[in-house]
């Protein structure tokens, strides 16, 4: 099952970054400004921000193998859709459309890990899982400029369309894999239809710890989504060409892999709410760094951008495990609640960052995103207090 999984998270990940070292290309060819692009990157966050949370109660209903399932059906329809467009319109749409699939990816994952994996597991398979949308992404990232562009005599929409191929291709794979899985393991497909569903995200919603780390969710996705759809065109105007952008953010994201493998494990569990903390704080820096002129300093971001961000998310959704009140049964409501907090700042991030750009370049979207990683650095410190509250006995 973490093998199944992985392979849609990994179509998660290509689908998200397959864009992103083509922003210019698809700007230039359908006349939109770097507000507008903004926009269509934000688009599927936008969507992504209402359906996470009737996710979590559907995969709680239908159990694991039907919703991601459904997900993956979603994400290549997204993905054949967006070589077609011929406007801001379409493209929006096409887009948006993600966004109905990928919840039900980034809500089944931590529901799948919590049903298959003891607690004491389930670190490693966190990590495991979470390199698949790094890698998904990292292969647009090194392949789009300069081998796809050039073979398809720069067209970004054939381009897309190689990449849209390989999410269709993975429909069979977790339809067949996960249908083995149940045979060997009956009945273990999360708990279906055994649920609380929306009920249970009310119940969790009271508890000071868990509207703490929604508000952490909200920080970090913000920071993460706009840096996934821009990260390319910043490193291009630290001056480097479109082709080594590309190589560079892929080589941020395979840091980040390495950091989701490694870096989650060697996170003590007691102290995940301080890492948190400190992952956020490197993120300001390395922003803050990538908003200086001059290759070092661009560098040197990167670096610490790449090592951090593959931790981030893994501890968040382990930590999120260890709220009170949340267990394998509800785990649905609650991924649906941090997801749709997380994606709340999902959207408006790459949009603010694109308005920021075409007013004072991308040193200035950058200083947003320092501001907002330190104060969520801040916020992260509170739930570690919240939660040794909640420990205490009453």
């Amino acid at each position: 099952m973490l093998a199944a999984l992985w392979t849609v998270y990994f179509s998660f990940g290509l689908a998200v970054f397959s864009m992103a070292p083509l922003v210019e290309a698809i700007r230039e060819d359908l006349g939109m400004s770097k507000g507008a692009m903004g926009a269509v990157l934000g688009a599927w966050p936008l969507i992504y921000l209402a359906a996470a949370l009737p996710s979590g109660a559907l995969i709680d209903r239908l159990g694991l193998r039907r919703s991601l399932g459904i997900a993956t059906a979603i994400i290549s329809a997204s993905s054949l859709l967006r070589p077609a467009a011929d406007s801001f319109i379409e493209l929006f749409g096409s887009v948006a459309l993600f966004g109905l699939g990928g919840p039900l990816v980034s809500v089944g994952a931590p529901k799948l890990v919590s049903v298959w994996f003891d607690e004491e597991e389930r670190a490693l398979a966190m990590g495991i899982a979470m390199t698949a949308p790094a890698i998904g992404g990292v292969l647009p990232l090194v392949t789009a400029n300069s081998v796809l562009m050039p073979a398809f005599d720069e067209s970004w929409r054939s381009t897309l369309l190689v990449y849209a191929l390989i999410t269709v291709a993975v429909i069979a794979l977790w339809l067949t894999a996960a249908a083995v899985a149940e045979r060997v393991a009956p009945g273990a497909d999360g708990d279906r239809g055994a649920a609380p569903g929306f009920s249970g995200a009310w119940e969790l919603l009271g508890q000071r710890a868990v509207q703490l780390m929604l508000v952490v969710a909200l920080g970090m996705f913000f920071f993460n989504h706009a840096l996934n759809g821009w990260l390319p065109t910043v490193i291009e105007d630290r001056g480097f060409s479109s082709s080594t952008a590309g190589y560079l953010a892929g080589a941020v994201t395979a840091l980040g892999i390495f950091g989701a493998l490694f870096g989650t494990r060697a996170v003590p569990e007691d102290s995940r709410t301080t890492a948190m903390a400190a992952l956020f704080a490197l993120f300001g820096v390395a922003a803050i760094l990538l908003s200086v002129e001059g290759r070092p300093a661009a560098f040197a971001g990167l670096a610490i951008l790449g090592l951090s961000r593959g931790v981030a998310v893994p501890v968040a959704l382990l930590v999120m495990m260890q709220l009170p009140g949340v267990a394998s049964r509800n785990m649905g409501a609650a991924g649906g609640l941090f997801f749709t907090a997380g994606e709340a700042g999902g959207v408006t991030g790459p949009i603010l960052f694109g308005v920021l750009s075409d007013m004072g370049g991308s040193a200035a979207g950058l200083v947003l995103l320092a501001g907002v990683t330190f104060a969520t650095a801040l916020l992260a410190l509170l739930l570690r207090a919240a939660m040794s509250g909640a420990e205490q006995p009453r």
